[in-house]
């Protein structure tokens, strides 16, 4: 009877408030060639045409990511998190992590964001390589809904990594079951490679914004005003949100000095003449060097499937032959440094403390083109014909090798062809290769190259572990010719490592991890899988002129600010506004954020599973704890409640007296509306009290 007398004072409440003109917000209409500029923010930052929309494509087209949802958000710089689609988080043991998914989110469609959409994503990422996603069911045992909202991931002794359990919950995108289970069931396997999704009419998200309008080069996001989180989050700034894509890094400079583009992930020479000599209304992060806030290393990639590339003396040779600080101050412009010669950040004193110095003094390299050419002189690697090329002592040729970035990133591109031009002196004949980007990253992930320069798993609050994880683990690689984007590029194989990760991963005593990173950077460096450089700068470059609020040192604001880490950097896009209007960081950005410490102690802090026959048992304790949990939530609700409804019946007394001096017509009409909502909310309050 309650719940009917609930449901009919809601209706009249609705009712009343469409009497004062409120209405839902409706879908623009607007089309690709109407879209106004001054409510567009013009972002670039990849390179290419769109590959599609499917997210489980190797290669995505921009901002797929704000069209799907994770779990959380993280913010790399300040480690810590915020509850997206997730509306909270319980350590069932040390084992299981359960996730309570928001009852607000909804697919653009209508239909509810369940627990099965969860369990379907991961499930996708179970049966087919998905870069992003395939690698955590190395430490996964299951991901099953409990119950319509609720999730739980399930890991075991054996299989325990807490980076990789923690780590699921950002970055993963989450798929509607409902529309992608019949393309998956038409593509099968194709469904990570062939289907493109680029038809905008058919998808189906629910982030703030959805694809509009793409040609080659250009593609529109509008933004989707009724989206489940505005009551929770707000709506973004930009009504409209494009990539631009330009040919290389020259076109995209003169692009962004003309005005063409608001915001770039683009490496740009000189930078700062932007503004210390043109005068642009143009910054980055940091007004001063290094102006770029630094992420993970950048590597020199040598195929260890390739001889004689896989033999030490000829890697340890090439790694002699870098010339490490030339390539960051002529070809980086002083945007970073040389990296130590294993993969730790050691410009950061929380992760230099686990760097081994005596391994860095006993095999440590620095640039040196006569220790280069010695190393293959005692290796007995020789020119024996006289051609400047030497052989190996089985007569093979060291090249011809080719060493390859995308075409337009001129700044790596510059550092290949000082790299080729050393290798060419010590005899070994390399030249370089700039293909489109497509093309690279295709031959990246397949392992058919000789030499490429990129990333590594970068900085977070799984560094260095991510670090020796994604260059050294056997796991994310496999055969030559078949995808594996998520790392180990290079195809190195050694299960001595897989161990020592594994073992990282669970432990928590500093003396024991101090000794489990020694002896991943001895082999390491007896090994070199990868030569690591130097230590990639964010790019991060924006326009003040058409939209403000940018997170920089002085305004920081969410996130660490690249314009490809979606979905962790969408928050940023809610404290950008027009210029002219006051950017202000929103509340939900500072009061939802939860440390990784504080997550990382609740799953210290959970029990021990129960035994197996006494299983059953774990769900009441479960239970026991969401209802403790719930009835101190409802404990706090009552309170303010009964504040609520002293201030509602103040609100009334003070109403009555004004309406008696009440004259005009329509004013009074108005205030017998408002009052009578008044009137109903109390009615439903006592209600909800009973």
């Amino acid at each position: 009877m309650e719940k009917h007398a609930f449901s009919a004072i809601l209706c009249a409440i609705i009712l009343s408030a469409s009497l004062l003109g409120l209405n839902l917000p409706s879908p623009s209409k607007v089309s690709g060639q109407e879209i106004p500029r001054e409510d567009t923010l013009i972002v670039s930052d990849a390179w290419g045409p769109p590959a599609g929309w499917n997210p489980m494509l190797p290669n995505t087209a921009w901002g797929t990511e704000l069209m799907y949802p994770a779990l959380f958000f993280y913010s790399t710089r300040d480690d810590v998190w915020i509850p997206y689609l997730a509306e909270g988080y319980k350590w069932v043991n040390k084992y299981t992590l359960e996730i309570t998914i928001r009852p607000q989110a909804k697919w653009w469609d209508g239909t509810p964001i369940t627990a099965e959409d969860v369990v379907f994503t991961f499930e996708l990422g179970k049966k087919y390589v998905i870069g992003w996603l395939s690698p955590f069911w190395d430490y996964l045992d299951s991901v099953t809904a409990v119950d319509e909202r609720t999730v739980r991931f399930a890991t075991s002794e054996e299989k325990l990594n807490y980076f990789q359990l923690v780590g699921l919950l950002h970055g993963v995108m989450i798929l509607p079951k409902h529309r992608w289970a019949p393309i998956e069931k038409e593509y099968g396997q194709g469904i990570v490679s062939e289907f493109r999704d680029d038809d905008p009419a058919k998808i189906i998200g629910a982030g703030p914004y959805r694809l509009l309008t793409w040609t080659e080069d250009m593609w529109y996001y509008e933004r989707v005003d009724d989206w489940w989180g505005r009551d929770i989050f707000g709506l973004p700034g930009p009504k409209y949100i494009a990539h631009k894509t330009f040919k290389d890094n020259v076109a995209a400079a003169n692009g962004f000095e003309a005005g063409e583009v608001d915001a770039c992930g683009h490496f740009f020479a000189k930078i700062y003449e932007m503004w210390e000599v043109k005068g642009l209304p143009i910054r980055t992060y940091y007004l001063n060097p290094p102006y770029y806030i630094g992420s993970g290393i950048i590597h020199l990639y040598i195929n260890y499937a390739k001889y004689p590339l896989s033999d030490i003396n000829v890697r340890r040779a090439i790694a002699y032959a870098i010339p490490y600080d030339a390539l960051v101050s002529k070809a980086y412009f002083n945007y970073s440094v040389r990296s130590a010669p294993v993969p730790i950040l050691h410009t950061i004193p929380g992760y230099a403390k686990w760097i081994d110095q005596d391994l860095i003094e006993q095999y440590g390299f620095e640039y040196d083109l006569e220790k280069a050419k010695q190393i293959l002189d005692d290796a007995n690697i020789t020119d024996r014909d006289g051609d400047g090329v030497r052989e190996m002592p089985d007569g093979t040729k060291l090249g011809t090798f080719t060493i390859s970035v995308p075409y337009g990133w001129t700044d790596w591109m510059m550092m290949c062809n000082m790299i080729a031009t050393n290798l060419q002196e010590i005899g070994i004949d390399c030249v370089t290769e700039f293909p489109d980007f497509t093309v690279w990253w295709d031959r990246l992930i397949k392992g058919q190259f000789d030499l490429m320069e990129s990333w590594d798993g970068g900085m977070g609050f799984d560094h260095p572990w991510n670090s020796f994880r994604f260059v050294m683990d056997p796991r994310l690689t496999g055969p030559v010719g078949k995808d594996y984007p998520a790392g180990n590029w290079e195809r190195y194989t050694n299960w001595e490592v897989t161990s020592l990760i594994d073992t990282i991963a669970k432990e928590t005593d500093p003396t024991k991890l101090k000794e489990a990173y020694s002896e991943l950077q001895e082999i390491f460096l007896r090994d070199l899988p990868a030569i690591p450089m130097f230590y990639g700068a964010s790019w991060y470059e924006f326009r003040n002129d058409r939209w403000v609020g940018w997170p920089t040192e002085e305004n920081p604001g969410w996130a660490s600010p690249y314009m490809w880490n979606y979905p962790d950097n969408l928050p940023m896009f809610f404290h950008i506004v027009k210029a002219g209007e006051t950017p202000t960081v929103p509340a939900w950005i500072t009061e939802m954020q939860i440390p990784t410490s504080e997550i990382l102690a609740g799953a210290a802090a959970a029990p021990e599973p129960l035994p197996e026959q006494l299983a059953p048992l774990e769900e009441i304790r479960s239970d026991i704890t969401t209802l403790s949990e719930n009835v101190d939530a409802l404990s706090t609700k009552v309170d303010d409640l009964s504040t609520s409804m002293q201030e509602i019946s103040s609100a009334i007394s003070n109403l009555s007296t004004n309406l008696a001096g009440l004259t005009n017509l329509t004013t009074l009409i108005y205030a017998l509306i408002v009052l009578q909502i008044i009137t109903l909310i109390v009615a439903a309050a006592a209600l909800m009290k009973k």
